[in-house]
């Protein structure tokens, strides 16, 4: 008997010692919109800014892997949120799946960008470290996006 109650207070003991009380640090963190894509596209063309979309799921491994190491990237994500509006596109959703089929979206994570015109500049597939896609969304931060045509689009 004296023996279990050591016992459960040496696991009760590990337990606590292991326990963290850390608050988030929200102010590294991606500020993701907050609105519907329509509101998106219509704050983009007002604020100038141009548009990341990302398209995840909740099954997908990488998605989290973006979202877990790139996107908590302090630097990475100050960077985001002076230079663009983030998007999260949930496929899992009728909304997402529509949007998904807009760009022709196959491989997820897929990260898109868009000028401040709302016109296509690139594509993403995968998952980045940050330091690298940090560099290449500045390469590309000011280029003049064209008009996205899925192949469906280019046969009709």
């Amino acid at each position: 008997m004296k023996l279990r109650l050591m016992g459960f207070v040496g696991l009760a003991l590990i337990v606590l010692a292991s326990y963290k009380n850390e608050k988030k640090n929200y102010t590294n963190d991606i500020r993701f919109y907050d609105g519907s894509y329509d509101e998106l596209l219509r704050d983009s063309k007002k604020q100038k800014k141009p548009i990341l979309l990302d398209f995840w799921g909740t099954w997908c491994i990488p998605c989290r892997k973006l979202e877990n190491e790139t996107f908590a990237d302090p630097d990475f994500s100050d960077y985001i949120n002076k230079n663009f509006l983030v998007y999260k596109v949930n496929i899992d959703t009728f909304e997402g799946m529509e949007i998904a089929d807009r760009y022709a979206i196959d491989t997820y994570p897929t990260l898109i960008q868009l000028d401040s015109k709302n016109k296509f500049v690139n594509r993403y597939r995968g998952f980045f470290p940050s330091y690298y896609l940090k560099k290449e969304l500045e390469k590309n931060k000011d280029l003049k996006g064209k008009d996205f045509l899925t192949s469906t689009a280019v046969n009709n």
